[in-house]
């Protein structure tokens, strides 16, 4: 038993210790998982808040059959997607090509890549985004995604496949040389 599994079980004899010590550990990933799929810092804060209050209200659901953080993700997948489906997201703001510019010009050369990766990815099909973001940004192995997102193992590894051809289309088009990132 890792030490996050740990906390969630004190967590559901109600010690808010263990809570606070959980939340420090895991929240910066879970944040920048759910702002990455709604591009606003109130609703991911609002989606932070019902994650972390589902946390402390599901501790006792917890099987253990996976990692704390994987099951924490789950829980913020379920509410972020619903969110998206509520407002029914597209693409963010960043489709302005004014706003576009204006970014760009401020940009260095240092942030430039992590820039043209980031609007790439925001243009890439949701389940494309969350397989990448969950294996490449938080380093989940692939069993821990097809947990999170309740598909076949198969599954994920299609998605990967074809969010990474995707990816390279959209980078193309952006004119990014695709050997700066592959």
């Amino acid at each position: 038993m890792d030490e996050e599994q740990k906390l969630i079980k004190q967590i559901s004899k109600g010690d808010e210790e263990a809570f606070r010590r959980l939340y420090e550990f895991t929240f910066k990933s879970v944040y920048r998982y759910i702002y990455s799929f709604v591009n606003n810092l109130e609703t991911a804060e609002d989606l932070m808040i019902e994650t972390y209050l589902q946390v402390w209200l599901s501790a006792k659901k917890f099987r253990g059959e996976s990692k704390a953080l994987t099951w924490i993700f789950g829980i913020a997948r379920n509410l972020t997607m619903n969110e998206i489906k509520k407002k029914d997201y597209r693409h963010d703001e960043l489709t302005n090509s004014e706003s576009q510019k204006a970014e760009q010009f401020r940009l260095t050369a240092e942030n430039e890549a992590d820039y043209f990766m980031s609007m790439a990815l925001k243009k890439l099909p949701i389940k494309h985004r969350e397989v990448l973001d969950l294996i490449f940004m938080h380093e989940l192995t692939y069993e821990e995604v097809a947990k999170i997102l309740d598909i076949p193992l198969n599954t994920v590894k299609t998605r990967i496949f074809y969010a990474k051809e995707k990816l390279r289309e959209i980078l193309e088009n952006m004119g990014v040389n695709k050997d700066a990132f592959f």
